[in-house]
């Protein structure tokens, strides 16, 4: 197989610090607020994204270094298999958030549904359609 890598489009300010202090329920993310700081020069592909709308956020896990096949379900319940959950640590740390973006200013755009860490990097961002 062969290594894939990507491109930091931006960063996560968020509230959380510690791994154990971040939401596990998406109902509760909702209730956090957070930002994105995205490189200027993707300002252009910013250009019709719109507050109140729903968009999937693509970040990496930068503090999961190792994984486990079977892990606690939310961090504390039963051990479920990895692909049956929203655990961070994986083969490949990638994380998918949905967020509602509450503002956009300039190359920050402010947003509730956090449920990763401080200064985590973003992959990419796609709007959600139903």
């Amino acid at each position: 197989m062969n290594d894939i890598s990507f491109t930091q489009i931006g960063y996560i300010k968020s509230p959380f610090k510690r791994i154990e202090d971040v939401p596990k329920a998406v109902t509760d993310a909702m209730k956090y607020e957070g930002q994105l700081v995205i490189d200027e020069k993707y300002l252009e592909s910013m250009a019709d994204m719109k507050e109140n709308e729903e968009y999937l956020l693509i970040f990496y896990f930068h503090k999961c270094k190792e994984y486990e096949q079977t892990v606690p379900l939310k961090g504390v319940g039963p051990l479920t298999a990895l692909f049956s959950t929203r655990a961070p640590c994986r083969p490949n740390p990638i994380g998918v958030s949905n967020i509602i973006i509450k503002e956009i200013n300039n190359n920050v755009i402010i947003f509730n549904g956090v449920d990763m860490l401080d200064n985590t990097p973003i992959l990419d961002i796609k709007k959600v359609f139903k």
